[in-house]
């Protein structure tokens, strides 16, 4: 068996198979990264005689059910290396995920080696591991090192290894429902609880004045108190208004139509045209008024999401609404954009204005990891690694008609 040079000089041999071994190594991947990790399999076999790794690929067998493979798989392999990125955390991870006992048994006995190949939201039940990064210049010699470590010896902290990220840019904190979402009616503004910081936000955000202070700025936008609230009230008003309109029809017919009429009757039918057609506009308007209630409500509610922002985003947070009575807490880093948008003249104010037209919108995209802009942006980098970053967001958005006379950035 080959020696494994590692960085401090030693040789050290990997560790040799038991009888209930047959694999040195069990990777686990996406298939979206499979090019990557078969060109680290293939570079660690040519290096290393002897080296027994496990792909699924060329070593499940064929006919039986994948989890069964697996767990076969990673019974006989000595340890586990999963190549983490977000393909990896929406695919193969939920494959570990539905055999929990395999999943235990993997993190009990067999020492897991998470690599980082692309941020992601590493999932929680590895959040408390090491891993190691794949774009770290010796990423390459500690593979080699963590290989040639016993098993018995991997409970110690590994040189090079660093704690899995618990945040990470673009995350979402939390969804904080309003109080009594089920009995709220679909009119109604939700009111949301000031009374202390949710758990998921104390990380991020220490000051409980500041959470109070951002969540109270919408804790006053105002429900509607007209009698149109109610849909039987809108009904109501709407035929009322439409059967005045017929019958308004209806006289224009009878004066209308008449052979002997003369030029004094003339206005009096075009007054009641005239008023038919109000009323008919009246009844449409009435009918429709929740939809336009919503619209302007929820631009409201925009504006104002975007104020709280402007104090949560000195905490690396903003908040999201896309709805009256849900709110979205996610964790970004801005200060990158900040700067960016700095270079342009009155930087600081134009930042502040961005914050507050489209901080919310952005927050939004980045809960559902959906721009919808994203395909005409430029292949500039950005600040963020998955999606766009906020000025680049802002870019595109300004790209649209203006709204408040500034050039895109």
């Amino acid at each position: 068996m080959d020696s494994c040079p590692v960085e401090e000089g030693m040789a050290l041999a990997i560790p040799p198979l038991r009888q209930s071994e047959k694999f040195h190594l069990f990777v686990s991947y996406s298939s979206v990264d499979a090019a990557w990790t078969h060109r680290l399999i293939s570079r660690l076999e040519a290096a290393h005689t002897g080296l027994k790794v496990c792909l699924h690929q060329r070593d499940f067998t064929p006919g039986r059910n994948v989890l069964e493979n697996m767990a076969d798989c990673i019974h006989q392999s000595q340890k586990v290396l999963l190549v983490l990125s977000q393909d990896f955390v929406q695919s193969r991870w939920c494959l570990l995920e539905a055999n929990l006992s395999l999943f235990r048994y993997c993190l009990e006995r067999k020492p897991v080696i998470p690599v980082l190949l692309r941020p992601c939201q590493v999932p929680l039940q590895l959040s408390h591991l090491t891993y190691l990064e794949a774009t770290d210049s010796h990423f390459y010699s500690k593979v080699v090192q963590v290989l040639c470590t016993p098993n018995q010896r991997m409970a110690r902290f590994l040189p090079g290894m660093r704690l899995a990220p618990s945040l990470y840019s673009g995350k979402t904190l939390l969804t904080l429902n309003c109080i009594n979402r089920d009995n709220l009616p679909s009119w109604r503004v939700g009111t949301f609880s000031t009374l202390g910081i949710p758990d998921p936000l104390k990380e991020v955000l220490e000051d409980p004045e500041v959470y109070k202070h951002a969540v109270g700025i919408l804790n006053g936008v105002q429900s509607p108190r007209s009698c149109l609230r109610y849909l039987g009230c809108r009904v109501m008003l709407g035929i009322f208004l439409i059967l005045l309109s017929l019958t308004s029809a209806f006289l224009f017919m009878v004066f209308g139509f008449q052979d002997h009429i003369t030029r004094p009757i003339f206005p009096v039918v075009t007054i009641i045209v005239c008023v038919s057609l109000l009323l008919m506009v009246l009844a449409v308007n009435s009918l429709c008024w929740f939809r336009r209630f919503s619209k302007r409500k929820m631009q409201e509610l925009v504006l104002k999401v975007g104020e709280a922002n402007l104090l949560l985003a000195r905490h690396s947070v903003l908040m999201g609404c896309d709805t009256m009575n849900k709110l979205y807490f996610v964790y970004v880093l801005l200060e990158d954009c900040r700067q960016a948008f700095l270079q342009a003249p009155e930087g600081e104010a134009l930042f502040r204005e961005v914050l507050l037209q489209f901080s919310s919108t952005y927050a939004c995209c980045l809960v559902h990891s959906h721009f919808p802009l994203c395909e005409d942006a430029t292949g500039a980098q950005g600040h963020l690694e998955l999606g766009l970053c906020f000025c680049q967001f802002v870019s595109l958005q300004l790209k649209r008609p203006r709204r408040f006379g500034v050039n895109p950035v």
